[in-house]
C-alpha cells in the first residue's frame, strides 16, 4: 500500500482530521499548507535556495507530528534520532520554526565574529524539523554547496554521566533528499504488538483512536491509515 491507494475523498478526510501523507509516511496534527508568501517569508529571512520537496512538504502541511524510529551514523556509532516534530510558526514547541531559524542566525553571526569574518545574513541549512533542544534535522539550501538539498540530522551529546551515550555533539547525514528522508523513518517493531513502552508508535495511534472516537473519523478509514502506517515497520 502506498499514498496512491487513498482517493481524493480519502484524503481530504484525512486533512480534516489533521493527517497528511507525505512520502508514504503519516504526519498527523497537521497543519495547513503553507502560502506561497510565507514560504517566500522564510525565504527571506534565511536566503539560499530551497529544495523542491521542501516546497512540496510546505505545500501539503506547514508542519506538525511524527512517530517514528530514525537512526544515523554519527562518531562511528549507530545513534537513534528523535524526529517527532515538523516545526512550524505559532506551534507550542520549544522553539517555532522562526524560533529555530532565530537561534541558527545567532549561531552563525557568533560564528562569523569569533573568526572575525563578515557574515552574508544567508543559513547555510535550514532546521526544519526534530524534538525538543536535543535532535534537529535540517535541509541543505545554500546553493552552492555540494551537498544541496541533503537532509542533515544534529544530536546532542550527553553528559559523561550516561554510560554508553554520545557525549560530544553529532552531525550525519540522513538522506541526500528529502524523500529518501522521510523513507528512513521507520517502525523498529508493530505498533499494534509493543513489547515496551518507548517504542514508536503510540503517539499516532492514539491520535487516530481520538479522531476516530470523539471526531467522527470514518472507522474503516482510521483501519485503512493505521494499515498504511504500519507498513513502515522493519519487523
Amino acid at each position: 500500500m502506498d499514498s496512491t491507494d487513498f482517493s481524493d475523498e480519502e484524503l481530504a478526510q484525512l486533512r480534516a482530521h489533521g493527517i497528511v501523507l507525505f512520502a508514504d509516511r503519516v504526519i498527523f496534527d497537521a497543519q495547513p499548507p503553507m502560502r506561497p508568501a510565507e514560504i517566500g517569508a522564510v525565504r527571506d529571512r534565511v536566503g539560499g535556495q530551497f529544495p523542491p520537496a521542501l516546497i512540496a512538504l510546505w505545500e501539503t502541511t506547514a508542519g506538525g507530528r511524527l512517530d517514528y524510529d530514525l537512526r544515523v551514523s554519527m562518531h562511528g556509532r549507530d545513534e537513534a534520532v528523535s524526529w517527532c516534530e515538523l516545526f512550524y510558526n505559532g506551534s507550542d514547541g520549544y522553539r517555532d520554526l522562526a524560533g529555530w531559524i532565530d537561534h541558527e542566525r545567532e549561531c552563525a553571526q557568533q560564528g562569523a565574529d569569533e573568526r572575525r569574518e563578515a557574515w552574508n545574513g544567508r543559513l547555510f541549512a535550514l532546521p526544519f524539523g526534530g524534538f525538543e533542544y536535543c535532535d534537529r534535522v535540517y535541509v541543505v539550501i545554500a546553493p552552492e554547496a555540494d551537498d544541496h538539498g541533503h537532509v542533515l540530522a544534529w544530536k546532542m551529546g550527553l553528559p559523561p554521566a550516561w554510560k554508553g551515550a554520545m557525549h560530544a555533539d553529532g552531525l550525519g547525514l540522513i538522506a541526500t533528499d528529502l524523500h529518501a528522508a522521510f523513507r528512513a523513518l521507520r517502525l523498529d517493531a508493530d505498533p499494534l504488538e509493543p513489547t515496551s513502552d518507548y517504542e514508536a508508535g503510540s503517539d499516532c495511534l492514539d491520535y487516530i483512536d481520538r479522531r476516530r472516537d470523539d471526531f467522527g473519523m470514518s472507522p474503516t478509514l482510521a483501519d485503512k491509515v493505521i494499515d498504511f502506517y504500519r507498513k513502515a515497520r522493519t519487523n
